[in-house]
């Protein structure tokens, strides 16, 4: 890539994706997709916190506490994204998380979790809150299926973590209780007012299935296998995984997209379900290409089907050259770590992330907190 060409990606924030798409450009052929017989799934890094040290994981915790996410991708105006406090408090939740059952927790994990807490149910709810609320133990939170899913599952990791108290413990309970019997009125919830993402159920899906193991509560882990049915029998349509349905169940918004199957995929496995590999396999085998074939060990993928001029959005994020995304290839680093049988496109999503400048990201968490939350969660992130 000229260097002007190179300079200006790396400054705008697109680790993910250029070096790769242009080399598809180049190379002008790609690399077999599908699964591999790569080494197993990557064990977490060094001391539990990806490549961030634990002054650096403070400075993240400072801005998404202080200042907070901005609501755009990239640090540009003409991306938002609407739910980046949400994502910031629950990603890193999910790492610190994850850094204690590595067995490298950070100091004084406990009131970080809770903080990151408090947070999700203060500010984080603005976004949500046009599609009602209900009151859960005095705190009027969202009916959204995904705000619900997401604060779920960060009192599951509390409570696996062993740093729940009698409160967050409460929460939990009721909150899944609440859920649970929304489900039997409605399997597929709102996200936003009344739009219905089916990806967006994954999260709420997972956190019922830690919460009926963890706290030995079988309504939840069943109303989880019904939701989680219900996601693989959308997925096996002709047209695959649709992007959007509506109160009914019906198809509203059919082409199936590399973004939707990564999150179901990847926060499906979270929680250690055989259903995650429904929608990992469709990604790497259909979206996701290593552009330079056997020349470099770099991956990336597409957010639409070949064939289909898509165009990007909040979900995508940018695309570049022939349609290899941002927002896909992100997501895609944690449902390959996640699964066992794509250990080498992890690995090679990854290198592609570093050769296009992940680490300036991740010299400075404060300046672009969502978009290093999400590279360490993936690339942390085991089974919960």
């Amino acid at each position: 890539m000229p260097r002007p060409t190179h300079a200006r990606f790396r400054r705008t924030g697109l680790p993910l994706l250029a070096l790769c798409a242009f080399l598809a450009g180049s190379a002008r052929t790609e690399g077999p997709a599908g699964s591999d017989h790569a080494p197993p799934r990557p064990p977490s890094a060094s001391q539990g916190h990806g490549q961030l040290s634990a002054s650096a994981l403070d400075a993240l915790e400072q801005r998404i506490l202080g200042k907070g996410c901005e609501t755009t991708l990239l640090g540009d105006a003409k991306r938002r994204f609407v739910e980046s406090q949400l994502l910031c408090d629950g990603h890193l939740s999910f790492i610190l998380v994850q850094a204690a059952l590595d067995g490298h927790p950070l100091p004084d994990t406990q009131r970080r979790l809770h903080a990151l807490l408090a947070d999700a149910l203060g500010r984080a709810r603005a976004p949500f809150m046009r599609g009602g609320t209900d009151v859960v133990l005095g705190h009027a939170l969202p009916r959204s299926i995904l705000y619900r899913g997401y604060v779920l599952l960060m009192l599951a990791g509390i409570e696996r973590a062993g740093m729940q108290d009698a409160a967050s413990t409460a929460l939990f309970d009721a909150l899944a209780s609440q859920v649970v019997k929304a489900l039997e009125h409605q399997l597929l919830l709102p996200s936003f007012s009344t739009s219905i993402w089916p990806c967006d159920s994954a999260p709420a899906a997972a956190a019922l299935l830690l919460h009926g193991r963890l706290r030995g509560h079988a309504p939840s882990e069943a109303a989880a296998e019904r939701l989680i049915a219900r996601l693989v029998e959308l997925s096996a349509l002709p047209s695959g995984f649709p992007t959007q349905v509506d109160a009914k169940g019906l198809v509203v918004e059919r082409t199936q997209r590399a973004t939707t199957l990564a999150w179901t995929g990847a926060f499906l496995a979270m929680a250690a379900h055989p259903a995650a590999g429904t929608f990992t396999a469709p990604l790497v085998r259909d979206y996701c290409a290593r552009p330079a074939g056997s020349l470099l060990p770099l991956a990336a993928c597409r957010e639409w089907p070949r064939g289909v001029n898509g165009k990007e959005d909040s979900a995508s994020g940018p695309l570049v050259f022939g349609g290899y995304s941002v927002g896909a290839s992100a997501l895609a680093i944690a449902a390959t770590r996640l699964s066992d049988s794509h250990g080498t496109w992890h690995a090679h999503l990854v290198n592609t992330a570093r050769e296009m400048g992940i680490n300036d990201i991740l010299s400075r968490p404060g300046k672009r907190p969502l978009e290093t939350v999400l590279y360490v969660w993936g690339t942390t992130i085991r089974p919960w």
